[in-house]
């Protein structure tokens, strides 16, 4: 990988330097945290100067951003076109909890980093990070308002329904190692069963 020239010009090619700056921040903010991983710890990474990364980024919260909204974004497209491939409500959501499960094991840093890589930092999430997050959670709400609406599902409260079944997928990043014996898959699959018997219509 070639260094970047010094100075404020255009940076030495990489290939895909804006995914690669993004990809070796998630690791180092997933390993040592927000705060305490410098612009130049990033550059470092890469393999660029300090100069060449505020030609992408200034600041590490746009990064930090930009790995959110990058992260949600290809999450809620792969999800889409998954759930096309059920009819019922209740395998479209069981496809999405997989799915959700096998993206979040892909790519570990950045989920890490999505949930907690700036806990208590009070930061206020940006346009681009809002829109994205609740519209994932608008697609969960709306295969759970769905199978109420065929029957399938019980008549309970469809947004306190579809926080507990993001926050159950969410909950991974606490606990999940990708290197042990479970695959999150699997977490995932166990999962849908227990949301399904908690939803379904007695």
């Amino acid at each position: 990988m070639s260094t970047a020239r010094s100075g404020v010009g255009r940076p030495a090619s990489i290939e895909a330097p804006r995914e690669t700056i993004l990809a070796n921040a998630a690791t180092l903010f997933a390993a040592n945290g927000l705060e305490r991983t410098s612009l130049q710890d990033v550059a470092r990474a890469v393999g660029l100067s300090k100069a060449a990364i505020y030609h992408y980024f200034p600041t590490k919260t746009d990064i930090y951003d930009a790995i959110v909204s990058d992260l949600l974004d290809t999450l809620y497209h792969r999800v889409l076109a998954r759930i096309g491939e059920a009819e019922s409500p209740s395998e479209q959501l069981r496809l999405l909890m997989l799915e959700h499960a096998d993206y979040f094991e892909e790519h570990y840093s950045q989920f890490v980093t999505l949930l907690h890589g700036v806990a208590g930092l009070g930061r206020r999430p940006g346009e681009a990070e809002v829109r994205v997050r609740d519209r994932y959670e608008a697609l969960v709400r709306q295969l759970v308002e769905a199978g109420q609406a065929t029957g399938d599902f019980a008549g309970r409260d469809p947004v306190l329904a579809t926080r507990a079944i993001l926050s159950l997928l969410n909950w991974l990043s606490r606990w999940y190692k990708p290197d042990g014996p479970l695959r999150a898959r699997a977490v995932a699959a166990e999962y849908f069963e227990i949301v399904h018997l908690g939803l379904c219509r007695r």
